[in-house]
């Protein structure tokens, strides 16, 4: 393997949803080479016949191979994570794992042990930081544009279609859920953005579907700056405040225009992604007086794989030992902390505590 060469060899394995879009990717971009796609699905093999690399149904059946690859994608089921992660970086194969990181969190920690000992990178798939967007209301956060911040309301509220459910039944069973597979990408962002947290309190139902997880779920969250935060989301509610809406950048979710975070500071408050700003016209300002808003989006892309794009380049950074994942491990296992403290919740009636060392 030589990661210093122009083309970065990288293998998908997992052809799902995602990992169809990683294919897709990396064999339209000159900058890559898509080396194999490891999958024991039937439509796997075809869609490796269809971009012309070399199929595996078994990761240890690439591995073995002499197909040479500098970096691997993991786009599998969340359970398969710890293994899978653990056989690559034993290879010195660093990993681009798609969130989350693990399904639990004592495998996460294992990634992220085996990772930092024995020097092989790891990037977490919360592609959306690498959105300009993301990172532009990173700025004015830290710059404290806002003032110093109060607190954050999020909704995420969408309809999924039954075949989502009926092509993917782990999606109906523990550790699928919205909590799980699309929560967890705005936990990441709340991170992010408004500080680590240390405490949630939330509540689910399953009325409306009836599967073994929830349909529907109210959280609250404490940062340890002590900003506190709002979430509500649902996937059997159609509405137009989700960060698809918003960005546009899934192909399979219509864009609205609409996103569904809302960041609240003592000067003003922001729309995400939007970039609408909310203000008085000087600190002074209060409810008796005119309030202003401001878009600064600016040039800043959001649509197709414009994401996806950005971290694949930082996952080539890291191959090449020219750049640290953006999205590190330990931001993985932090992410997943906070998911687990939200379903003890459910399960406790009670506020849970989140590990943050």
């Amino acid at each position: 393997m030589n990661p210093a060469e122009t083309l970065v060899k990288i293998a998908v394995v997992g052809a799902g949803l995602i990992g169809k879009r990683h294919v897709s990717l990396l064999h339209n971009a000159p900058d890559y080479n898509l080396c194999a796609i490891i999958d024991p699905q039937d439509g796997a093999k075809k869609l490796a016949e269809e971009v012309g690399v070399p199929h595996f149904h078994e990761l240890k059946d690439f591995l073995s191979s002499d197909v040479d690859c500098d970096g691997v994608i993991l786009a599998t089921p969340n359970e398969t994570h710890r293994e899978f992660a653990l056989i690559c970086i034993s290879q010195g194969l660093p990993c681009l794992i798609e969130k989350p990181l693990a399904s639990n969190s004592e495998d996460a920690l294992a990634i992220c042990e085996e990772s930092e000992s024995s020097g092989v990178a790891v990037l977490v798939g919360h592609h959306r930081r690498h959105h300009l967007v993301s990172r532009a209301l990173k700025e004015r956060l830290e710059k404290e544009t806002l003032g110093k911040l109060v607190g954050g309301q999020l909704t995420w509220m969408l309809k999924k279609p039954a075949e989502y459910f009926a092509v993917g039944d782990w999606r109906t069973k523990k550790g699928g859920g919205p909590i799980w597979i699309n929560l967890i990408h705005e936990i990441d962002l709340l991170r992010y953005f408004l500080g680590e947290i240390i405490q949630v309190s939330a509540m689910v139902s399953n009325a409306i579907r009836g599967f073994a997880v929830e349909d529907t779920a109210i959280i609250n969250m404490r940062c340890e700056n002590g900003t506190v935060i709002s979430a509500i989301l649902s996937d059997c509610a159609p509405s137009p405040w989700h960060f698809e809406g918003g960005s546009g950048e899934n192909p399979n979710i219509s864009e609205t225009g609409h996103g569904g975070l809302r960041v609240f500071g003592t000067k003003g408050s922001i729309e995400f992604p939007s970039l609408t700003e909310w203000h008085h016209k000087d600190d002074n300002g209060h409810w008796g007086t005119p309030i202003f808003s401001e878009a600064h989006p600016g040039d800043l892309p959001m649509g197709d794989e414009v994401a996806l794009t950005e971290q694949m380049k930082n996952f080539a950074d890291v191959i090449r030992g020219k750049g640290q994942p953006l999205v590190g491990a330990r931001d993985g296992l932090q992410s997943v902390r906070v998911v687990e403290a939200i379903h003890k919740s459910v399960a406790s009636g009670s506020t849970e505590q989140i590990l943050t060392a």
